[in-house]
């Protein structure tokens, strides 16, 4: 299978930087850079080729960026499920500003992005003579594809933005009519146009075979995700109406595809192997690359993912990431995803606390495979308290396995981390499909595809399946068991589990129920002001998909942030130094809809004196 290489991009003047680029069975790593000139990029098929990669320049952080930050940041933290210390810890409180960095630096990379796309589609519409036909249709599919996306992110994000032409660059040209009560709509419009053609001209299977690319199915599933951003920002989050009957259509059609499945197992999603059934669309970040070298961009993207995500206490990382326990303990005995995305601190006595979600003693609660430990390695979370001591903060000992799971984490040495960004997975399409099936009326399906996510939860689709599933996804351990016994990597990966996957496989519908029947309960014990596929959509969403970029844009677009927080995380003043032994999360702010809008940065609005700030700043 040939993969897509990730690579770097920048506008230089009148030309473009690209790498040079190539295509085999692996990741390449990019060595050499040169200046690419329009008449180049139009001189040839190859010359064009090389144009269109620079479309996806812009999918994260460039090079000595953080490639999790401001990722994690708006689309984990706001939903207080993931959690951080420092100064990261105002994204849990709303209290974010636009004079943050990390704010411009995220409108910075979407606006080159759609830059990059722009030039391309400049030299598209010129229609060169020199360019075969069907290229110029694909090269202008796919850049409106990209563009689409990087707007999309953008109107998730900040709402009424600037809107820019073929040919108008970020830093020149824009034109500054986003405001209060200006133009998200317009920008949606845009979006929808852009993946419309996108979805028409684009196979389903990635062009070239490089992985990586956009598909038609890619663009019809974030045309959908638009269709359902417009019904909202027209303030109808919930109902009917004819976007969500547009995105229920191009959601079925990727169903009905056949072209994409859910994982058997939901624990293997963030294993090794790359591009799986359920991917619909990712960006991988291999491991290798040329570790040990800062300015490497694999090591960065390592250094970033492994250091910010890993135990801070044991293992080198330094605090970006935390689980929160109100999450760790929202999942019904037998849910494999608990296990599959995160571990615990080695909390000795849980004393005589009760889950905010069953009446059981929170004792009955650990792990049998994840609690005091990392699976899949031998270094231990060893903090025997709830909220660990970071020097005078405190952060919940829960650590996230997605992104911390095959990495040993070093400062200075042995980055080795593969991580999947799913931008799109197949689970997500048909949560979403749930939830235009529940605003159409159409209860039954919408619980039939809830159901569908819940029983591959609980197992269903490893049971009878152990033995080839721990064939092909336990050798990556049994392979690093084996060579770190005897080499400098020794101590990182436990033998325990040479034979057996370190979550071992096998079903729990013994203990499943009905998703219907579940939430109906939960509804009325916690006392959500929502309805029950409401309910079931919120905490659905917040198993399957926790520190994943989609959780926070999807409860806000889906009108749910406001009681998530109200019920999830209630009110509380206890303070800081009582937390090492209390497992919950402490809450002082009243949370604001209109701060879901994030504050368009103080840089650009010195730079564009056009744009007005967003309501609540």
């Amino acid at each position: 299978m040939k993969k897509f290489n990730k690579y770097l991009a920048f506008v230089l003047g009148a030309g473009v930087m690209i790498s040079s680029q190539s295509c085999s069975e692996d990741y390449l790593d990019v060595d050499q850079y040169e200046i690419m000139t329009p008449d180049y990029l139009t001189s040839s098929d190859d010359g064009l080729e090389d144009g269109i990669l620079t479309c996806y320049a812009n999918m994260n952080q460039l090079i000595n960026q953080d490639s999790m930050k401001p990722w994690l940041w708006l689309a984990g933290h706001p939903t207080m499920d993931t959690q951080a210390t420092g100064w990261d810890k105002s994204w849990l409180t709303q209290s974010w500003s636009a004079d943050q960095g990390e704010m411009y630096d995220e409108w910075n990379r979407l606006y080159n992005g759609i830059t990059l796309c722009n030039d391309v589609l400049k030299l598209v519409g010129s229609k060169p003579n020199t360019i075969s036909g069907d290229l110029l249709i694909q090269a202008e599919a796919e850049a409106r594809a990209m563009r689409g996306f990087y707007y999309l992110l953008a109107s998730m994000t900040w709402a009424n933005i600037p809107i820019l032409s073929p040919g108008q660059k970020f830093d020149e040209d824009l034109p500054g009519n986003g405001g209060e009560a200006g133009n998200a709509i317009q920008v949606l419009d845009t979006i929808i146009a852009d993946l419309t053609f996108a979805k028409d001209n684009l196979q389903p299977k990635p062009r070239n075979n490089q992985y990586g690319r956009a598909t038609s199915g890619m663009a019809r599933a974030f045309l959908a995700e638009a269709y359902l951003w417009k019904e909202y920002r027209n303030g109808n989050p919930s109902g009917p109406g004819d976007g969500v009957n547009k995105a229920k259509q191009l959601l079925k059609e990727i169903i009905d595809s056949g072209a994409y499945q859910l994982q058997e197992s939901f624990t293997t999603l963030f294993d090794p192997l790359a591009w799986n059934k359920e991917s619909i669309w990712e960006e991988v970040m291999d491991e290798g690359g040329q570790s040990n070298q800062w300015g490497d961009f694999h090591t960065n993207a390592h250094g970033w993912t492994d250091n910010y995500a890993a135990s801070p206490q044991d293992c080198g990382g330094w605090g970006t990431l935390y689980l929160s326990w109100e999450w760790y303990f929202s999942y019904e005995n037998g849910d494999k995803r608990r296990d599959g995305s995160a571990c615990t601190g080695a909390i000795k006595d849980f004393g005589n606390y009760k889950s905010r979600l069953t009446d059981q003693p929170l004792e009955s609660e650990k792990s049998q495979y994840c609690f005091g430990t990392n699976p899949y390695m031998m270094d231990i979370p060893s903090n025997p308290t709830f909220h660990a001591n970071t020097g005078g903060d405190r952060a919940p000992a829960v650590f996230s396995l997605k992104w911390w799971r095959t990495g040993k984490n070093t400062w200075w040495s042995a980055i080795w981390n593969p991580v999947h960004i799913y931008w799109k997975r197949y689970a997500d399409v048909l949560l979403t499909y749930a939830e235009c099936c529940f605003r159409t009326g159409d209860e039954a399906e919408g619980w039939k595809y809830i159901n569908m996510i819940r029983e591959r939860a609980f197992g269903k689709y490893e049971a009878g399946n152990e033995n080839a599933l721990t064939e092909k996804y336990n050798a990556y351990y049994r392979k690093w068991a084996t060579e770190a016994y005897s080499s400098t990597w020794a101590g990182t990966y436990t033998l325990d589990h040479y034979d057996t996957y370190p979550v071992p496989f096998g079903s729990n519908m013994d203990k499943y129920v009905d998703g219907k029947e579940y939430y109906t309960k939960l509804k009325d014990k916690l006392g959500f002001n929502l309805e029950v596929w409401q309910v079931a959509m919120l905490q659905e969403r917040r198993k399957e998909f926790n520190c994943e970029w989609t959780l926070a844009p999807a409860l806000h677009r889906e009108g749910l942030l406001a009681e998530h927080i109200r019920v999830n995380y209630p009110k509380d003043d206890t303070p800081i130094s009582a937390l090492d032994n209390y497992p919950w999360t402490p809450r002082s702010y009243e949370y604001s809809e209109d701060k879901m809008n994030f504050p368009i940065p103080s840089k650009e609005l010195v730079r564009n004196p056009n744009l007005k700030q967003n309501k609540g700043y």
